[in-house]
């Protein structure tokens, strides 16, 4: 009996060895504990220094599960070799260091290793006993050096484009009041800001019911340059005319709260000013639209045109009323003695 059972322990024991064997049949261990094995080798390749900036393409295997595959993909920074990137002894940046430019090796990692490497997120058939393969191409390395001078160039590129666009920002900003001075006469608004805006309806209601803090409000509008080119609208008729229509697109009431500054603030200021069920246009300058930065196809310091109908007003909460400070007692008796 006693035989049998150490027969079937040896068995086990050399099954498990046979297999761990397979399993990384073809790989050798340096010195710092890397298990790998190269695919392609490049002799003349440019050897991978400490603080270089690693690209290529890898894969990542937990066992025969194929988790990542970047093989296919167009080629890409992947790590720098550097402290701050390594995780443990024997981990990848020290099997990179063993590379060269034009290189591909495979990596093994022993399922500890590969739970620090991903803070113990691994899935659950990849059991202790099973490896992580990790393959890596080397396409290209950038040096300490080439990095710091690349990341001055588009510093400058940056501070360039960042100087244009003042130049640019400051011309149309001194051609602001000329474009709001031509709309005034072309679209017949009083030549008088009213809350920071030029406004005037176009149909009015009796109701007096005007929106409120933290009221719900839904506007129909369109949305327009002071040239007359329609850039947004809520009105499906006005975004067909314009040949602007986006298929699938629901064309319907804009709903935003009062006060929670979700729009533009010369839109709401446009809102407050009107009654339910009333139209109206209006004009707002850039500093209460998208500024002297702009937005999309907005430029900056652009004056924007907007028509306008509130469709309605729900009623929100009001805001809770702040207790009142009650004043400090001071008392004024004379201590007795």
């Amino acid at each position: 009996m006693k035989k049998t059972i150490l027969l079937v322990v040896c068995t086990i024991f050399a099954t498990t060895l046979f297999s761990q064997t397979n399993l990384l049949e073809g790989f050798t261990t340096s010195d710092q504990g890397v298990k790998y094995k190269f695919v392609e080798r490049n002799p003349s390749g440019e050897q991978v220094q400490k603080d270089d900036l690693i690209i290529g393409r890898f894969s990542i295997k937990f066992g025969d599960s194929l988790v990542a595959d970047g093989s296919k993909m167009q080629s890409q920074p992947i790590v720098r070799a550097d402290d701050a990137s390594k995780i443990f002894k024997g981990d990848l940046i020290d099997g990179i260091l063993m590379m060269k430019k034009g290189e591909t090796c495979i990596f093994a990692f022993e399922r500890d290793s590969i739970v620090k490497l991903f803070g113990g997120n691994v899935p659950p058939y990849f059991v202790a006993g099973m490896y992580a393969y990790w393959t890596l191409q080397i396409d290209d390395i950038k040096t300490a050096q080439q990095q710091v001078a690349e990341e001055e160039k588009m510093r400058k590129e940056q501070e360039e484009q960042m100087k244009l666009q003042k130049i640019v920002s400051d011309s149309l900003s001194a051609l602001e009041p000329t474009t709001i001075a031509k709309a005034i006469k072309e679209y017949g608004f009083d030549d008088k800001l009213v809350n920071g805006v030029y406004f005037k309806k176009t149909l009015t209601n009796k109701t007096k019911q005007k929106p409120l803090e933290s009221d719900k409000v839904k506007v129909h509008y369109i949305g327009k340059f002071t040239n007359g080119k329609l850039f947004d609208t809520s009105v499906e008729s006005a975004a067909k005319e314009a040949n602007v229509f986006q298929q699938g697109r629901p064309y319907e009431p804009l709903e935003f709260t009062i006060g929670k500054k979700m729009m533009i603030p010369g839109f709401e200021e446009a809102v407050k000013m009107m009654n339910k069920g009333e139209k109206a246009i209006v004009l707002i300058p850039s500093n209460l639209a998208y500024g002297a930065q702009g937005r999309g196809e907005i430029a900056p310091a652009s004056p924007l045109i907007f028509e306008l109908e509130l469709v309605d007003i729900e009623k929100g909460e009001p805001a809770p009323k702040q207790n009142a400070i009650q004043p400090i007692k001071m008392n004024t008796q004379p201590k007795k003695k």
